[in-house]
Formats: structure tokens, C-alpha cells, sequence
């Protein structure tokens, strides 16, 4: 076989290839590697903790070595730095949460076929605290970044629209702003604890409520709206736009943050990708492009609409007339 033709067939198997994914989900669901810190564990020692069968244990603890996740020496399992650094709880940079959420998406992506078929989300799972720590997870790493894209001069007020655990919201306070954040109660306990954590309770309010439908109070000088599009359809997405409208001071801000997805709408990979996401999970969300938000913005009341493109993400700005 030729070596082109090799490595098409590897790749082909590699995409259609589930093993990886599966092993690292479930290993994070049993919190293996909260265990395996220094100074590790031997299989043996693992399987009674977590009263698993011994056997299991042991050949899954072997991949994870093969994975590059772990280390093995003289039959003692621990974390490789890559796990060290990210699946390890309680860490700077953990990313535990948002990988459980990916297990429970792997419930739903597996109803793809039906969904094909009647176009309607297939929500087998879902688990409220995994999807809004798992945002946490996401954000943290990219907040200076996000930041460093929006213009806080003469800003006093922001609404943090839909903003989930309040890593933006968090981040805003430390620079001497007065936040709202406004999500569901559910959400906002999850919330609560983190800005507490993060010691700006006294400037963040938190508003309950459903932004579609409840209101979303005035006198703001920004209003952010952070990876909410996606999972509405783009009449309601204009809809939560021209509320917002109505909601900002005069010569106030919206800025948005989304995936991005090139005018064709088949790349980059990751916004591609992220439609079938939306596909599965909502009944009209996916990716949009920036000449559709754009778009949204002049329709719902906005001037001076700017864009900003970093990595796989697209930052529109609009100005209230």
C-alpha cells in the first residue's frame, strides 16, 4: 500500500475512532485522577478505593499510560503533568467539569442518526452543575484575553447577560465595576459561590430570571452576551438583541462573544463542529457568521457595529444610537 494511501486510512479510522474519548471521560467521571497525585497508586490500591474490580482497573490505569496521561513505574500509577496540571480538582487550571459535560453530551450526540431523520435535539442527559462549571472551566483561561477586546472607558454598569457561573462577571468587578448577571436561579447559586470565593460579592447583583422573557432593568453602559446565540434560532436571537437595546444608556455598548464560523459555514472545524452541537442539544440554535450577528445588531438599534476575529472566536461591538 502506498504511503499516501496509508496515512489517508489511518486518519479516516483515527476521526471514526472512539476509544480515547470514552477511556478519558470515564476516568474523570471516577476521578481518577485526584488519586493518582504524588506519590500514586498501585491498581490494586486504586480498584479498592473506588470499589471498582480490580482486573478493569488495572487495563484501564494501561491506557491512560498509553494516552500519555499517566506514568507507570514498578507497577505504581500517577499523573503525568498533562493530568497534573488539568485533572487534578481544585487546581488553577482544572478542566474536570467541562469534560464531565462532555460525557453527558456523549448521551446525546449518540441520538445523531434520529436527529438526521426528524430534526428535532435528542437531550437523553443532562447535569445542570457539570455544563455551568464546565463553562467556568473554559473562560478562565481565555478572561484577560476576552477583556483585552472590549473598550471600558466611562463603563460604571455592564449587564452580564446569561452569564453563567460569572467568570466575566468576576473578572468586570476587579476592574471597580458594578456587575449584574443575570441567569437562571439554579445557575446563579453556582454563581454565588464563586464570586464569593473571588471576594466581589459587593459589586455584582445577581438577577434571577429568564432573559427572553423577564426584565432586564436599564441604565446599563455595556451589556455582555457571551456564547448565548448559539443556542437560539436568529429571530430570537434579534429579539434578545433589541431587549438589550432598550436596556442600554444612551451611547452604550453591546458586545458579543461567539464561535466562529467563516461565511461559508464550513469552517474553522471548531465553529463547524459546534453547529451538530446545537443541532443535538436545542431545537433552533447553531453557529452563526459574523455577517449574521452583524446584521442582528443594525436591525435591533445599533450603530458603529465592529468585529474582532482571535482564534476561533469572533467579538462583535455595537453602539446604541
Amino acid at each position: 500500500m502506498q504511503k499516501t494511501a496509508k496515512e489517508d486510512l489511518n486518519r479516516l479510522r483515527q476521526l471514526a475512532s472512539f476509544t480515547a474519548s470514552r477511556i478519558l471521560l470515564t476516568a474523570n467521571a471516577f476521578r481518577i485522577f485526584d488519586h493518582l497525585e504524588e506519590p500514586g497508586k498501585t491498581a490494586l490500591q486504586l480498584s479498592r478505593k473506588l470499589s471498582t474490580d480490580k482486573r478493569a482497573t488495572e487495563l484501564l490505569l494501561n491506557s491512560l499510560v498509553a494516552l500519555s496521561l499517566l506514568k507507570k513505574i514498578k507497577g505504581t500509577y500517577k499523573n503525568a503533568a498533562l493530568a497534573s496540571q488539568y485533572l487534578v480538582s481544585g487546581k488553577p487550571d482544572y478542566q474536570g467539569d467541562i469534560i464531565s459535560h462532555y460525557n453527558v453530551l456523549w448521551d446525546n450526540w449518540s441520538g445523531l442518526n434520529t436527529v438526521l431523520k426528524t430534526g428535532k435535539p435528542f437531550k437523553k442527559s443532562f447535569d445542570h452543575r457539570s455544563f455551568i462549571m464546565g463553562m467556568h472551566n473554559l473562560s478562565v483561561p481565555r478572561v484577560s484575553d476576552v477583556l483585552r477586546h472590549i473598550n471600558l472607558r466611562g463603563v460604571t454598569r455592564v449587564l452580564d447577560l446569561g452569564g453563567g457561573p460569572g467568570t466575566y462577571s468576576i473578572a468586570f468587578a476587579k476592574k471597580n465595576i458594578h456587575v449584574t448577571l443575570m441567569d437562571y436561579p439554579e445557575t446563579l447559586k453556582i454563581a454565588k459561590k464563586l464570586i464569593i470565593k473571588a471576594g466581589v460579592k459587593t459589586r455584582i447583583r445577581l438577577l434571577p430570571g429568564d432573559f427572553c422573557t423577564d426584565d432586564l432593568g436599564n441604565g446599563y453602559d455595556l451589556i455582555f452576551i457571551s456564547h448565548i446565540f448559539h443556542a437560539y434560532s436568529a429571530k430570537a436571537s434579534v429579539s434578545i438583541l433589541k431587549k438589550s437595546c432598550r436596556a442600554l444608556n444612551r451611547g452604550g455598548r453591546v458586545v458579543v462573544q461567539e464561535f466562529l464560523l467563516h461565511e461559508t459555514r464550513t469552517s474553522p472545524l471548531s465553529g463547524a463542529l459546534f453547529a451538530i452541537n446545537m443541532l443535538v442539544n436545542t431545537m433552533g440554535g447553531r453557529t452563526y457568521t459574523p455577517t449574521e450577528i452583524g446584521s442582528w445588531l443594525k436591525q435591533s438599534g445599533y450603530i458603529a457595529v465592529r468585529k474582532a476575529i482571535n482564534d476561533d472566536y469572533v467579538f462583535m461591538n455595537g453602539r446604541k444610537k
